[in-house]
């Protein structure tokens, strides 16, 4: 027996690729496009706040990964609240959407874009933990009387698990 010199990075402040013709302001949200690359976190489709950058990062002229930006994740951020959509105390605990790359809503956008989970509002912004635990809304109990019936059930709870991120849609 010996041990193993397990390679790993840290969970709290990753180095991660930019996407092409991208500039990262630090503080501010940040993002997966729908190639896996960072941009700054808007309410455009197919992206998917990771954290938020503690540096800038200019790769206005570069290919995709052709620069690194570090990014703080899995912790607590204090982001802006929106003035026309603002989160409050009664959302503690529920999810909130990105209004642009240093603001949070209360209600979805167009695209509907979780920035994460309210843990609490302040005078002068709402804490965020980012990336939000994805929860699913409540299934109720199958009553199907038939397998035909108890199929209509299972599939209910699998969009749920997957519009919630914890199943892929293959």
């Amino acid at each position: 027996m010996s041990d193993r010199n397990t390679e790993r990075k840290a969970a709290v402040l990753l180095s991660l690729l930019v996407a092409a013709t991208t500039t990262i302001e630090a503080g501010k949200m940040v993002a997966f496009n729908a190639s896996g690359n960072l941009v700054e976190a808007s309410d455009a489709s197919a992206v998917k706040v990771i954290g938020v950058a503690d540096q800038a990062v200019n790769n206005s002229a570069g290919a995709d990964g052709a620069k690194r930006c570090q990014v703080y994740t899995r912790q607590l951020f204090k982001l802006a609240n929106s003035g026309s959509n603002a989160v409050d105390v009664a959302d503690a605990g529920t999810l909130v959407f990105v209004e642009d790359d240093q603001t949070v809503a209360d209600v979805p956008g167009t695209n509907g874009i979780v920035a994460g989970r309210c843990i609490e509002v302040v005078s002068d912004g709402v804490w965020v933990e980012i990336p939000a635990m994805p929860q699913i809304p409540t299934q109720a109990a199958s009553t199907a009387s038939d397998a035909a019936g108890a199929v209509v059930d299972l599939n209910a709870l699998i969009a749920k698990l997957k519009a919630a991120g914890l199943m892929r849609n293959a």
